[in-house]
């Protein structure tokens, strides 16, 4: 489906909040690529192979460039599309604009959150559930990423478009039917 505008839909937020399911659902309703930073890793994974949490981290980077070397194909061809990834927005805000400013695409940014305790136990439910690839390492990281939900850090990017605060702490108050039509709203 083509819409109006291009568009860059940003769904981020904090570690086990419901970003890939969101994002997916969105793919799904909007006819849209939704392009996952773990997805991608797992790719990475799987040809290259895992062993510690440096290699982890490399190939998340590297993850990360090949999100935006897609994006960048996307959007400059008129297509819009989906993003899913924990972005740190210290350091994508300049990627995301530049992205706007080369393509002249609205940016829509899902953010969703929840309380600290309720994601690091998803995050350990997650992990004991054998569903996540072996290389994220989610059983060493348990400590890294305690310390990393008890801190308070801004989780949108400054990038102008439409923001969708989500509270993720209990999924059955939430309104997938809702988003979408705010997210439908902003494309038309």
């Amino acid at each position: 489906m083509r819409y109006p505008k291009t568009f860059l839909i940003i769904v981020t937020g904090r570690p086990a909040a419901g970003k890939t399911t969101l994002a997916s659902w969105l793919s799904k309703e909007l006819y849209l690529p939704v392009i996952s930073k773990d997805s991608v890793r797992e790719i990475l994974f799987d040809q290259l192979g895992w062993k510690d949490r440096e290699w982890a981290r490399q190939l998340g980077r590297v993850s990360i460039e090949l999100m935006f070397y897609f994006t960048q194909a996307q959007l400059a061809t008129g297509n819009s599309i989906i993003l899913d990834n924990a972005f740190h927005p210290d350091l994508t805000t300049p990627r995301v604009l530049a992205l706007k400013a080369q393509t002249d695409t609205e940016i829509i940014q899902i953010i969703c959150n929840a309380r600290s305790d309720t994601l690091f136990q998803r995050f350990i439910e997650r992990a004991k559930s054998g569903n996540r690839h072996p290389g994220h390492g989610d059983f060493e990281v348990q400590e890294e990423l305690l310390q990393h939900l008890n801190r308070e850090y801004p989780l949108a990017m400054n990038v102008g478009g439409k923001q969708i605060e989500l509270n993720t702490t209990d999924f059955s108050t939430l309104d997938y039917s809702e988003v979408l039509k705010v997210v439908k709203d902003y494309m038309k």
